[in-house]
């Protein structure tokens, strides 16, 4: 406003000038008002209506009631909307504490499993090689027990030859020759000869 009434006036000093500037401060600024809440009787049906001063006061008692439950339910408003932020703001910090204790819940489930099957593996390999260990054993013994069998069919028929030369030279006082040691074949077992061969 100030701008404007620079570019128009040239000279301040004028006379014209002064007064123009000197009306633009006195100039006041309009209020909003509302009109007040004079309540009229029902049985009136007059046109013109003179309000007494106590009309009055009861009307501006009645707007200044009206302007606090605004204040308040505004009040209420601001706080309404406060508190659902900060409901809002705690469900996410809820939600995200949840999640993190998912994500910190599934890591510890992955190393759980991740070192069951390590040590399912390390049974694994420990059997294998046990079952190998076993196995060779197992092949040496028959290896052995082959070696022992072929060395014992050897020997009775050795000891049939010497029985027989004892009975055919005629010592017949001697001791009775002892059985011969039960044939085994090649897994170690005892075969036992038919009735019908004894």
């Amino acid at each position: 406003m100030r701008l404007i009434v620079e570019a128009v006036i040239k000279d301040r000093a004028e006379k014209k000038g002064k007064k123009i500037t000197l009306s633009l401060h006195h100039l006041q600024h309009k209020k909003k008002s509302k009109a007040l809440d004079l309540q009229q009787r029902e049985e009136y049906h007059g046109g013109a209506v003179f309000w007494s001063p106590s009309k009055i006061r009861e009307a501006r008692a009645r707007e200044q009631v009206r302007a606090r439950q605004e204040a308040k339910e505004k009040l209420q408003k601001a706080d309404d909307k406060e508190l659902k932020a900060q409901a809002a703001l705690y469900k996410k910090k809820i939600a995200e504490e949840k999640r993190v204790g998912r994500e910190t819940a599934k890591v510890e489930r992955e190393k759980e499993k991740e070192r069951k099957a390590t040590e399912r593996a390390k049974i694994q390999r420990k059997k294998q090689q046990e079952k190998e260990a076993a196995t060779t054993q197992k092949s040496l013994q028959l290896s052995q027990r082959g070696k022992r069998a072929a060395s014992q069919k050897a020997g009775p028929k050795a000891k049939r030859a010497r029985v027989a030369h004892a009975v055919e030279g005629g010592g017949g006082g001697g001791e009775p020759a002892p059985s011969p040691p039960p044939k085994v074949n090649s897994r170690g077992r005892k075969i036992n000869l038919p009735k019908k061969f004894k």
